[in-house]
């Protein structure tokens, strides 16, 4: 409990510091775009932009943020046991590890001895400094603004992105991340070269330079840096020697599906880490965090070793329906030897987060079934040669997937010369029976279509029988751990399979159930009524016999 209570909190302060810090760096990256207009507009800007946090108040808040940033991110680095991270991971953790070299003159020279000493540093002190008398300190200043806004835009996204609302406004943030440093980068150059104009003049820098530097204050802000940058490479090297010697650790076992990898699993580290040091590229769209489902995975031989799931981690688990034997990656720290799977593609984006996706793990649902089955098609491989016939088959595969998607049909089972699909499972059965009968109709007219199209070709035109049925049936992820797929069990599935067979007794292309017609809403009162006797079952089974589905006055 304490050790979710402290990650929790981490969280916490993680985010909220970032925000304080967040306001502070586009307020100043603004104040540099009136350098555009001028210098004394820069200056004037300050009074609005800067006051604020030039306040004791603000300069507590600020300068509290930034200390408890600098250490939340230091021990996260500190106890992270693996460095195989997604792009924007690494990009937010090296960009923000070099914040402090880059920015400890600048932080030493404007915010530390103002408040030590008499100094008092203007727009035109500092730009002086990066435009006249150390340039080279002016470039690393721009290249400081790209990594500081870098990493706080990064850090955003992170939280922004595992909100529904966010993909409608990302084009608007992304604009925004590129303008605003942008324009800054502007102001500040254009301040720089009417700095260097002043520099030309008789009189010109000293009859706008507000402080007066001393050699001390110059030592301090150097010796300043030069600590900062020492206490880095410190901390890099004391990681570099944590990492070897923990590699030489015992360690236990992880056999990880899809793929039944082998892998190590390191001491003291969470499952996601391990997984990641491995090479094995996992989902995880909060980065760790544990604010997202997208990590998650059923676990095997080792689910008792492990204390139960903390309240957080609980509320996740609850929001995507698992079961017991599911948990995140990010927020166990296994130390005995397991077998797990993941249930989320290696892949997934942002949409995996808001998905409800329980019935991969296994669900009894209310879904409806349709099987189709192509008609002749061993006389077709009789009649053609062998290339011919796959040619053949996958233009007939291409237009019943392209009939699936339209009409929003999951594709479930393949068998050669039929198919299965699944429609209602992000729906609910009442739509999915309705999308149902309008996946046949669409099969039906594409196949019409293909038929012209091949004319000439085939000794006689392509047909298909479909059948479809609505009701419970078991749903989940099944198949080798290699390429799994949702698909669905149980004795409504037989049910459907079972009438697209009588498609051939009753001499029609769709054979729709009463139960799929009565949730679908559509009038098929204009079709023959049949009864059907279904293997394992003793009563018999209402069906419509649909020998015009082009005629289904569909809802």
């Amino acid at each position: 409990m304490a050790l979710f209570e402290a990650q929790t909190l981490r969280n916490r302060l993680r985010l909220g510091s970032g925000i304080v810090m967040f306001v502070f760096v586009t307020g100043h990256l603004i104040n540099h775009m009136f350098g555009l207009v001028s210098i004394g507009a820069m200056q004037d800007a300050t009074g609005i932009l800067l006051a604020p946090w030039r306040t004791w108040p603000g300069t507590i808040l600020l300068a509290g943020a930034f200390l408890v940033h600098i250490y939340i991110a230091v021990s996260a680095f500190w106890r992270r046991r693996t460095f195989r991270l997604k792009r924007w991971e690494m990009v937010q953790l090296f960009f923000g590890l070099a914040i402090p070299p880059l920015l400890a003159a600048h932080v030493a020279a404007n915010g530390v001895l103002p408040e030590i000493s008499t100094f008092d540093s203007s727009y035109i002190d500092t730009l002086a400094t990066f435009a006249v008398y150390a340039p080279w300190r002016g470039i690393m200043m721009g290249f400081a603004i790209i990594v500081v806004w870098t990493h706080a835009c990064v850090g955003l996204r992170s939280v922004l992105r595992l909100q529904p609302w966010y993909p409608r406004y990302r084009p608007v943030a992304f604009a925004l991340a590129i303008i605003v440093p942008a324009v800054s980068l502007a102001g500040y150059l254009a301040a720089a070269m009417r700095t260097r104009q002043l520099a030309v003049e008789p009189g010109g820098l000293q009859a706008v330079y507000t402080s007066t530097v001393q050699p001390w204050m110059i030592d301090f802000v150097y010796d300043t840096e030069k600590i900062v940058v020492a206490l880095m490479l410190l901390l890099l090297a004391a990681r570099a020697i944590k990492g070897f010697l923990s590699k030489k650790t015992s360690k236990a076992r992880l056999t990880y599906s899809p793929g039944d990898r082998k892998i190590d699993l390191h001491p003291g580290a969470t499952l996601l880490e391990s997984i990641r040091a491995a090479g094995i590229p996992h989902a995880s769209i909060c980065g760790g965090r544990g604010r997202c489902s997208t990590c998650r995975i059923r676990i095997g031989r080792g689910l008792d070793d492990l204390p139960p799931p903390e309240p957080a981690e609980q509320k996740v688990l609850t929001r995507v329906a698992a079961s017991p034997s599911v948990r995140l990656a990010c927020q166990i720290r296994p130390h005995t030897s397991m077998d797990v799977v993941a249930l989320v593609p290696g892949h997934a984006d942002a949409d995996a987060v808001y998905a409800d996706h329980g019935y991969q793990q296994g669900q009894e649902r209310k879904i409806a079934v349709l099987f189709a089955d192509l008609r002749g098609s061993t006389k077709l491989c009789e009649d053609r040669l062998p290339f011919d016939v796959v040619f053949v088959l996958n233009q007939f595969f291409a237009e019943l997937a392209q009939a699936l998607k339209e009409t929003n049909g999951h594709y479930a089972q393949f068998n050669g010369d039929g198919l299965m699909a699944i429609y209602g499972l992000e729906s609910g059965a009442e739509k999915g029976a309705a999308e149902a009968v309008h996946g046949a109709r669409a099969m039906l007219a594409r196949l019409e279509k293909l038929n012209e199209k091949l004319r000439g070709e085939l000794s006689e035109d392509l047909q298909i029988g479909i059948g479809i049925h609505t009701g419970e049936a078991i749903v989940g992820s099944m198949g080798p751990p290699a390429s799994p797929n949702i698909s669905a069990l149980g004795d409504n599935v037989n049910v459907a399979a079972r009438l697209e067979a009588q498609t051939k007794e009753f001499g029609v292309p769709l054979v729709v159930s009463v139960e799929t017609a009565e949730l679908s809403g559509i009038d098929f009162s204009g079709f023959r009524r049949r009864r059907v006797r279904v293997r394992g079952r003793e009563q018999t089974i209402t069906v419509y016999a649909v020998d015009a589905p082009q005629i289904l006055p569909l809802r």
